[in-house]
């Protein structure tokens, strides 16, 4: 193979290294087991058996937290018109993980290629962001949303750096194209930041252009205006499903005010304690050098060397290590020549991007931005910032490594890259010799461990800290003797950019097998084994939830389709979340309007209402529990969601005969109320209900009220549907036989849906029609 020809497919090791290290994900189809997936699972089992048997959209998800939105609660989502297709061809995890993990490496290539880099350069940085251990780390932890929407940081920031060089129809379209498809990956917060860091540059601009006394108003209003076009075509492309989502988290634990939160606390949005738990403390910095100073991850269902962090976050099961040679490259470029004005832009965006990480510890930028920026309050985990970092480091580091070549020569540029790399060997070797005794390797949250337990949590982390400094000496050293073969043309340039491929692989690819954990995929389906409890409650086939006491947040009983009080979701409804937070579950009138027959747990329980089921172990029928729609007369109106959750919480309240109806208006209910409700037909997206009553009354539906989806229809005739005992709801009906129906309303989805479906084509039709009439100017 001739020189020219291994330069042309050097690039392909982007692509081919990462498939290396999923290769039995890819090969055998194996999965990680991870928590998230465990709670996903149930889930998509429910996806596929409605998709199979159904051939509408299940706008509801009725398993989890008695009910909730699926389209707009991200449980299930179609809005990516090339999902389908890609599925199709990447048909187990492994392939779709290295899809998106080459994806981002090449266009990390594609960007650097974009600011001018060599060739070789857009390999080295293309490689550091596609192996990159955060995102082996996400694999690891279930969260695949999240590399799917990173994987596309580098091509929209690309598309925008061509759009700002070359303003153009074209250009605008494949801006919003490009946008529009990691917004699909639905990650919005990844997405957020991506365009955080446009917005910086385009500031950035103004003030470079003013300093070389370039600045044109007309020209930066030209460009502004192209970039709200672009906005516009995505907001229009991905309406399906976000008009959906922003419905949904109006309603949410991150976009409604709780009745529980202090005044001085954000109205809008997580509260401030909740968003900032995941905070990077500035000194777990340490940690871009030494991934093992805080024990790397915590993932304590595996083992003990998998739950060694001990750092500053609740737990992580990730982390933000980039590699050693990442770092010593794009240090020593920025030590040998000063930084133009698009690595000064970078470095200076890796330092406010570290900054606003530190989220509480130093809220310095993270502050203001919670506060002031729109939607920005909406999420949590400061550290996930981060996932930029991948792509800056990689810019920077590719440009130190065009800098380290083309100043080959120069005597004094060895001996910057020895002092500087020679720096990192000296005080790893220090920390060798005083870790022992001046780390002490825990933490507060150790003190739920035995003190057996906390002497091998000691040892493990210290032998980790140990093998970090080892890695750091090693990855210098080698380089430094890399280094020095190349500058004395011991080895050519080429061999120099395979040695450097070599370490980045050693390097990052260490760390990364911390994080590949998998299992045949059947080991899957036999976490959700069935027994006795299980098959009794298959078995019951009235309507009715379960309460799982002693794991509420386990989603495993909808994977029989079993419904559910608790579960597992980052999101839910504020009146649910609220009525969780204030004890709600621990109220015995609670659990019989939220139709809970069964009680899952193996503790005794004293109430008489609560009896055993025959012999089976860990199980109670509630005697009292309410059926799944009921009538009653006596009404307590309030006016406020304050008041409807107290009086809900109320010891005295007795939702067999009494309801809490928020600003009730309907007509006059008499007190002597009777009658029977019976559920004809129960769907995800339809409830039927006949109703009998010589009086009338306000039928309750054991169902969560969701005021945006679902509308209510008696005899024929829209009604109007009442928040009721704070999370149900109910509808007035008048006396004789009345037929009830509750149906979900997705109108509004259909809409969207066609209007993002045609405003995709037509920007595909705009690129086209753009690319053939460059190709007529040129043939002209």
């Amino acid at each position: 193979m001739t020189k020219n020809s291994m330069k042309k497919y050097l690039p392909l090791l982007i692509t081919i290294i990462p498939a290396l290290f999923l290769n039995r994900m890819i090969i055998f189809g194996e999965i990680v087991t991870a928590n998230d997936d465990l709670a996903r699972h149930p889930i998509n089992e429910w996806r596929d058996n409605y998709i199979a048997e159904n051939e509408n959209m299940p706008q509801w998800y009725p398993n989890l937290f008695s009910g909730m939105p699926s389209y707009g609660g991200y449980i299930y989502m179609t809005g990516d018109p090339t999902k389908l297709f890609r599925n199709t061809i990447l048909f187990n995890l492994g392939l779709k993980v290295w899809f998106f993990l080459s994806l981002g490496g090449f266009g990390t290539f594609f960007l650097l290629k974009t600011l001018g880099s060599s060739s070789n350069a857009g390999v080295l940085g293309g490689l550091i962001t596609g192996l990159t251990p955060y995102g082996f780390g996400l694999v690891n932890a279930g969260h695949l949303n999240k590399i799917f929407a990173m994987a596309y940081v580098p091509w929209v920031l690309a598309c925008f750096l061509v759009f700002m060089k070359k303003k153009s129809l074209k250009s605008i379209c494949v801006l919003s194209l490009i946008t529009a498809l990691q917004l699909w990956a639905n990650h919005p917060q990844i997405v957020y930041y991506t365009w955080m860091i446009i917005g910086f540059y385009y500031v950035w601009s103004i003030g470079t252009d003013y300093k070389n006394k370039s600045l044109s108003l007309a020209s930066k209003l030209y460009e502004l205006g192209g970039v709200l076009i672009a906005l516009f075509l995505v907001f229009i492309m991905v309406s399906d499903p976000y008009n959906e989502v922003y419905t949904f988290q109006k309603h949410s634990n991150r976009g409604a005010k709780s009745v529980l939160e202090k005044m001085e606390e954000t109205s809008l949005g997580t509260n401030w304690n909740y968003a900032t738990q995941w905070s990077f403390h500035p000194k777990e910095v340490i940690s871009f050098v030494y991934p093992y100073f805080y024990g790397l991850q915590n993932f304590s269902t595996r083992d003990l060397k998998s739950a060694a962090y001990w750092g500053y976050m609740p737990f992580t099961q990730s982390t933000h290590y980039l590699g050693l040679i990442a770092l010593i490259l794009a240090s020593i470029g920025a030590l040998i020549k000063k930084p133009d004005k698009i690595s000064l832009f970078f470095w200076i965006t890796t330092i406010l991007i570290l900054i606003t990480g530190f989220g509480k510890f130093f809220p310095l930028l993270y502050k203001p931005f919670f506060e002031l920026f729109p939607f920005f309050s909406k999420f949590r985990i400061p550290s996930m910032i981060y996932a930029l970092l991948p792509i800056t480091i990689s810019i920077l580091a590719a440009k130190g490594y065009d800098i380290l070549v083309s100043s080959k020569g120069e005597k004094h540029i060895f001996k910057k890259t020895l002092y500087f790399v020679g720096g990192i060997v000296a005080v790893s070797f220090l920390f060798l010799l005083v870790s022992d005794f001046m780390i002490d390797f825990s933490s507060s949250k150790d003190g739920r461990y035995n003190s057996s337990i906390k002497g091998q949590l000691r040892s493990i982390r210290y032998d980790l800290f140990n093998k970090g400094c080892f890695l750091a000496i090693s990855v210098s050293l080698c380089f430094l003797g890399l280094y020095y073969s190349y500058v004395k043309s011991k080895i050519s340039q080429s061999l120099f950019n395979f040695g450097l491929i070599g370490l980045i692989v050693l390097d990052l690819g260490i760390l990364n097998n911390e994080f590949i954990n998998v299992k045949p995929k059947k080991n899957m389906d036999r976490m959700f084994k069935k027994n006795s409890i299980i098959d009794h409650l298959i078995s019951d086939k009235s309507n009715f939830r379960v309460f799982p006491a002693d794991e509420i947040t386990s989603n495993k009983y909808s994977y029989w389709n079993v419904e559910s009080i608790g579960g597992y979701r980052p999101i839910k409804l504020r009146a649910y979340q609220d009525l969780m937070d204030a004890g709600g579950f621990n109220r015995s009138h609670i659990l019989d309007m939220l139709n809970v027959k069964y009680v899952l747990t193996r503790k005794k329980i004293n109430n008489p209402n609560f009896i055993p089921v025959g012999d089976l172990k860990g199980i109670y029928e509630n005697k009292k529990v309410l059926p799944k729609a009921w009538i009653i007369g006596d009404l307590k109106i309030v006016e406020s969601q304050k008041e409807s959750l107290m009086e809900t919480l109320m010891t005295g309240f007795n939702p067999y005969s009494s309801a809490v109806v928020l600003k009730y208006e309907g007509d006059d209910i008499p007190a002597n109320v009777n009658g029977q409700a019976i559920i004809k037909l129960k769907e995800e997206n339809k409830i039927e209900i006949n109703c009998q009553s010589e009086t009338g009354g306000l039928l309750v539906l054991s169902e969560v009220y969701y005021k945006p989806g679902w509308k209510a229809f008696v005899n024929g005739v829209e009604t109007k549907i009442y928040q009721t005992n704070h999370i149900l709801r109910s509808v007035y009906i008048p006396s004789g036989e009345s037929d009830v129906l509750f149906e979900y309303d997705d109108s509004r989805w259909q809409n969207t849906r066609m209007l993002s479906r045609i405003s995709i084509l037509t920007v595909l039709m705009l690129i086209g029609f753009s690319i053939l009439r460059e190709r007529e100017q040129k043939s002209n």
